[in-house]
């Protein structure tokens, strides 16, 4: 569950100081880089910003976004000559797939394809996408560490999610603390365990479905009479659709179904008429 809201790096600073009530100042350079680890190692959607990046492949090789945390889905523009066009939504996006091929960064030759429409392959390795063609356009879904304004990172202002935050930023102070013997072993094991509780509620949190409108979603996408194969095509866009089912009547009886009778019973009568 993720209401949409956020709060500063700040905020989460502070909270961490009145409550816990260490001696201790943390700086902003500090005070980042937890923040950061902390919402690393959650590895939960929740936390992150999707983002869309498109980039040059020079050479089989692009550049990955600085910010990125995890890919989702990688595409490549057709019809789109630099990256400007393609943000501005010129040409047609094809979905490409992680490369099997052990030599992959060799040679692509093998142009068959048994799941997807798409013949075009990808890894990534030391900053780089390495792409199964020299040079084009590639659109790169991905999740990316939210940041303000300023640069700062942020968090869900959800109160798990916070109390999370604040608990990772004081085990981290209550460990710099305890190894400088300021703190005692009971002191440093009660924050600890604290923090792993609240970090789990996070976790468990975001795990929840936001609202009915979720829900209805991923109902549609689970009850199907013929399992949808294809949906890496459309990167996925039409998962939530529910299945349309046709029934052919038996010979001789009426075209109308049994269910669809109750249905139109069950509202009754057109208040129009």
């Amino acid at each position: 569950m993720y209401s949409g809201q956020v709060v500063s790096y700040k905020a989460i600073m502070d909270k961490a100081l009145r409550d816990f009530g260490l001696n201790y100042e943390i700086n902003d350079e500090e005070g980042i880089e937890w923040l950061a680890e902390f919402m690393a190692h959650t590895n939960s959607s929740v936390v992150m910003e999707n983002k869309i990046e498109y980039i040059t492949a020079c050479d089989a090789r692009g550049e990955l976004p600085f910010d990125l945390h995890k890919i989702a889905q990688v595409g490549l523009v057709i019809g789109a000559n630099t990256v400007e066009q393609a943000r501005n939504g010129e040409g047609v996006l094809q979905p490409m797939r992680w490369a099997t091929d052990n030599f992959h960064k060799r040679y692509h030759k093998d142009s068959r394809d048994y799941t997807t429409e798409s013949r075009h392959t990808y890894t990534v390795g030391q900053g780089f996408i390495f792409p199964s063609f020299s040079e084009g356009i590639l659109a790169i879904s991905y999740d990316a560490i939210p940041t303000d304004e300023c640069g700062y990172p942020t968090i869900p202002a959800d109160q798990p999610w916070v109390e999370a935050a604040a608990h990772y930023i004081a085990l981290r102070v209550a460990r710099k603390l305890y190894l400088r013997n300021e703190l005692t072993g009971d002191k440093y094991q009660l924050i600890e365990r604290d923090k792993e509780w609240y970090f789990a509620q996070a976790v468990n949190y975001s795990k929840q479905w936001n609202g009915v409108d979720e829900a209805e979603s991923v109902k549609n996408s689970w009850v199907r009479t013929i399992p949808s194969l294809q949906d890496h095509a459309s990167f996925f866009a039409n998962m939530q659709l529910p299945e349309r089912r046709k029934f052919r009547p038996k010979s001789g009886s009426a075209l109308v179904s049994p269910i669809n009778v109750i249905s139109d019973n069950a509202q009754g009568p057109n208040p129009a008429t």
